[in-house]
């Protein structure tokens, strides 16, 4: 047998690549994406951790309780935004532009929070404690819009990194066939597989292609205004068909293996 074709057949290498390109990438459109930057999901909102403090502010609305609300509402947030940035941090998937863009989304939300948080310990009203606590959510969307901004832009940039692996497994399920074909061997149905894989391959990268650019566009005023969850949405059920797609190219890639046996 051709040494080439014994190799590949002999290690399966490329299913095995391929399977671990998937690997990175499949999971992401569940809530907890598997690279691991972020193999637990990167933002918990803890929304018992302020509980007491509101329940205070309710029962006897001073400022002091208020100021409590306030502070722990913003604390949470703060400590959100810094899992979410060793999330980014430590992420090998994503492209220096989307970075780049995350770091500032991550920031400006974080020096938002920071000012709004002196102004509520400058407070002496409740008026105005009633109104920088409206403001905390509003003008800031930690939980609703920024942490998925942070999960899906790293879940599109894994998904073109697989595709991108996934592309060099197809090279040697093609090296394989041609050895295979040089052999004098048949390789049945190896040839229609390949181009199957490579179709699901490009497939997965059409699904998500565009979805970070609309992601990272997207403010707290547009999730106020409704038109920012209908975006994110679609852009998770975009990795969801992306998964799809590399699973597909996983079973073609060993389909085509199977075939030059």
């Amino acid at each position: 047998m051709n040494r080439t074709l014994q190799r590949v057949l002999a290690t399966g290498t490329a299913a095995v690549v391929l399977a671990a390109s998937v690997g990175a990438g499949a999971a992401l459109a569940a809530p907890a994406p598997s690279d691991p930057a972020v193999a637990a999901p990167p933002a918990v909102t803890g929304a018992d951790r302020c509980a007491s403090a509101r329940e205070a502010a309710r029962d006897d609305p001073t400022v002091a309780n208020l100021q409590a609300v306030g502070r722990c509402e913003i604390d949470r947030r703060l400590g959100t935004l810094a899992k979410l940035q060793r999330a980014v941090d430590g992420s090998k998937a994503l492209s220096d532009a989307h970075e780049a863009a995350l770091d500032g989304i991550l920031a400006s939300t974080t020096s938002g929070l920071a000012a709004l948080r002196a102004d509520i310990d400058a407070a002496t009203t409740e008026a105005a404690l009633r109104e920088q606590i409206r403001r905390i959510f509003e003008d800031f969307r930690v939980y609703v819009l920024v942490s998925r901004q942070v999960r899906l832009v790293v879940a599109d940039d894994v998904v073109f990194a697989a595709a991108n692996r996934a592309d060099s497994a197809a090279d040697r399920v093609e090296q394989a066939i041609e050895a295979a074909e040089a052999a004098g061997r048949d390789v049945g149905d190896a040839r229609d597989h390949l181009a199957a894989m490579t179709a699901a391959i490009d497939g997965a990268r059409v699904a998500v292609d565009g979805d970070a650019s609309a992601v990272l566009a997207l403010t707290p005023d547009e999730w106020n205004a409704g038109s920012a969850k209908p975006i994110l949405d679609e852009a998770r059920s975009s990795v969801a068909k992306a998964r799809a797609s590399l699973r597909t190219a996983v079973r073609e890639a060993r389909s085509a293996l199977a075939d030059l046996r």
